[in-house]
């Protein structure tokens, strides 16, 4: 009985070392997947390579990407138009942020809505990219908010983005970036705190119009991109606040080809 006992447990005990060898040679032998990011790490691949990764393919062949170089002068300067309009109903919304380790993203509730011609669109959340990723005259903003609408079906379908410049402080935001999620995957819902998007557009409606793309993976096409032309101000102390929070110094795709585009500006400059 005896004999029998060490045989078993000599057995068994060779299983697990044959098991544990099998598993550190499977871990060894996996490949490393690494996500997207704005750099290249350990860990993420830039945006040159974002095509590489599994179902972005659109990122480098997609021939109406995001951002664009924007303009009022020179050869690209955008061809104006009369219309139509973006036609805002916004309203204030609780306060939701999480830090997706991309941006920090600004969910809100249902009911914000922006109209152009005969379609509406649903405002789902805004975030934010340091520095901004559309440029204009070929410059960059410290900052750009990118407000997301979706269509009746629930997909982004509509961007409006909006220039953040250095001067006076954004009231509409001065609660958010008191206490802005700092790390990724943190969450912040102050209670009773509220957010209302109309403090995020300027007083002039005059905008960019063109269709693009997505500007992170999976970069997909039919985006309508309304980029307001007039930015509108925060305090260098919540610009700061932003681009202070960690991997979040650096969060902007570069400027993509615009091909055969056109983009036109609607209202007066």
């Amino acid at each position: 009985m005896r004999s029998s006992t060490v045989r078993v447990a000599t057995l068994t005990a060779l299983g697990a070392l044959l098991l544990g060898r099998s598993s550190a040679y499977a871990q060894h032998q996996a490949p490393h997947v690494k996500h997207w990011g704005y750099e290249n790490s350990a860990e993420t691949v830039g945006p040159a390579q974002w095509g590489e990764l599994p179902g972005d393919n659109a990122c480098s062949v997609g021939k109406q990407q995001s951002p664009i170089g924007l303009a009022l002068t020179g050869a690209r300067a955008a061809t104006p138009a009369p219309g139509p309009a973006l036609a805002f109903d916004y309203h204030a919304s609780k306060l939701a942020m999480i830090n997706n380790g991309h941006t920090v993203q600004m969910n809100v509730d249902s009911g914000s809505t922006v109209s152009e011609a005969a379609a509406t669109y649903r405002l789902v959340q805004f975030h934010f990219h340091a520095p901004s990723e559309h440029t204009l005259n070929g410059k960059h903003f410290p900052l750009e908010i990118h407000l997301v609408h979706v269509n009746a079906a629930g997909a982004p379908a509509l961007v409006v983005g909006v220039f953040v410049e250095e001067g006076s402080i954004n009231a509409a935001l001065a609660t958010a970036f008191d206490s802005l999620p700092k790390q990724q995957g943190d969450a912040r819902a102050p209670a009773g705190a509220l957010v209302d998007a109309n403090g995020l557009l300027p007083a002039a409606a005059a905008h960019f119009a063109y269709d693009g793309s997505l500007t992170t993976p999976p970069c997909s096409e039919g985006i309508r991109w309304r980029v307001m032309g007039t930015p509108i101000t925060m305090s260098k102390a919540q610009i700061d606040a932003f681009r202070s929070l960690p991997h979040l110094g650096h969060t902007a795709r570069p400027v993509q080809p615009a091909g055969g585009r056109v983009d036109l500006l609607i209202g007066a400059p």
